[in-house]
């Protein structure tokens, strides 16, 4: 029986914080990429129970005795209506934060943003805030949903991450 080394990891295991293994194979050069870990928990659990919920009502609908007259339609509506709610849940599962060389991109619920290192003043957690902030040049901020105070220690060694390639990538590019 052989034993791996330490310095193999095994391809089961997840990379550390988000962090590319192989940059070069998504696409794009990224050095960190952070998703939130218990929102998209959360979520993809909320949207299964309300999809789940709303489509045993329009079965159950028709079968009670409430006085109206539900039709087929009626219970199809219901259980479409609950996927739609479901789908709408999983748009809190997106938000992305990608860190690189060209600078930083910021998904939250709807759309990405892009950010150069030289538009960028740091990141930080404001007071009492649910997420981290991406502060940019002339007092402005962005919110990043993807790094959420709620992942505690995961979110700290992000945020430190963050730092550090901030550091690396605005050393490299004078302003």
């Amino acid at each position: 029986m052989q034993s791996k080394s330490k310095s193999t990891p095994d391809a089961t295991e997840a990379p550390e914080v988000g962090e590319n293994e192989n940059p070069a194979a998504s696409g794009a050069e990224w050095d960190l990429e952070v998703r939130p870990k218990r929102a998209i928990m959360t979520a993809r659990i909320v949207a299964a129970l309300l999809a789940l919920v709303f489509i045993v009502a329009g079965i159950l609908l028709r079968h009670g005795s409430t006085g109206v007259n539900f039709r087929l339609a009626d219970q199809l509506g219901l259980a479409v209506f609950g996927l739609l709610l479901g789908g709408a849940v999983l748009l809190l599962a997106r938000p992305r934060v990608r860190v690189g060389k060209s600078g930083v991109v910021v998904r939250n619920i709807l759309g990405d943003m892009e950010f150069r290192w030289q538009d960028i003043r740091g990141v930080s957690f404001a007071d009492k805030k649910s997420w981290a902030r991406l502060e940019l040049v002339h007092d402005e901020y962005v919110p990043m949903m993807a790094i959420r105070t709620n992942d505690k220690l995961r979110a700290a060694s992000a945020m430190d991450r963050f730092r550090e390639l901030g550091a690396k990538y605005t050393a490299e590019d004078p302003r």
